[in-house]
């Protein structure tokens, strides 16, 4: 087999503002930092001078009244840092995604405008977050590019309330095919998906 066939894999590069971790430890513990300053000692490998970070919170460490913790190295000897909370985080429902509801063989797509208690009760998730109990009020939408509002007979817009085991947050696309922002704004469905 030729290995030029082969598919390799490209390596991002590493740039000022990227978070990275130490891939060989320096005193016993591999380092989180961010790359302030790329020096040109080495054009292959050059130095990365680095401030040290919280490997979850990704806050500057410091170093009692010195300011804060920094450290250089090769870029050969890091690599891109996402701490696992990030890495993992599960995305809940928020004011103003579009979700699509899916109920046996009916689908239909809504924006989500407010929690609701099933009953009846204030909803916690308006200040502390989606809680996995509410009902998501959906004002519903029409699928194709534009996204309108569908008005029901009396002349509003027509709403549903949905669990959100039914539903599905759905990417929304607000770039054209140029990569430039449009109003004609478009729903991201996996074609498998596109069942109406």
């Amino acid at each position: 087999m030729n290995l030029s066939t082969k598919k390799k894999k490209k390596k991002k590069i590493i740039e000022i503002g990227d978070h990275v971790k130490e891939t060989v430890s320096s005193k016993g513990k591999k380092r989180c930092g961010e790359v302030l300053m790329i020096l040109d000692d080495n054009p292959g490998d050059p130095t990365m001078e680095c401030v040290e970070i919280h490997p979850d919170e990704l806050v500057p460490l410091e170093k009692g009244s010195d300011g804060m913790r920094s450290f250089r190295t090769k870029r050969s000897k890091l690599k891109l840092y996402t701490p696992r909370k990030q890495l993992f985080a599960k995305k809940t429902f928020e004011k103003g995604d579009v979700v699509r509801h899916k109920r046996g063989a009916t689908i239909r797509y809504g924006r989500i405008v407010c929690f609701v208690h099933p009953d009846g009760l204030y909803s916690t998730s308006h200040e502390e977050g989606y809680n996995g109990k509410d009902l998501l009020e959906c004002v519903e939408i029409n699928k194709k590019p534009g996204l309108l509002q569908i008005i029901g007979p009396d002349g509003e817009p027509k709403r549903f309330q949905a669990q959100g085991k039914d539903c599905k947050i759905i990417k929304v696309i607000t770039v054209d095919s140029k990569g430039e922002d449009t109003t004609m704004h478009k729903l991201d469905i996996p074609e498998d998906e596109d069942e109406l």
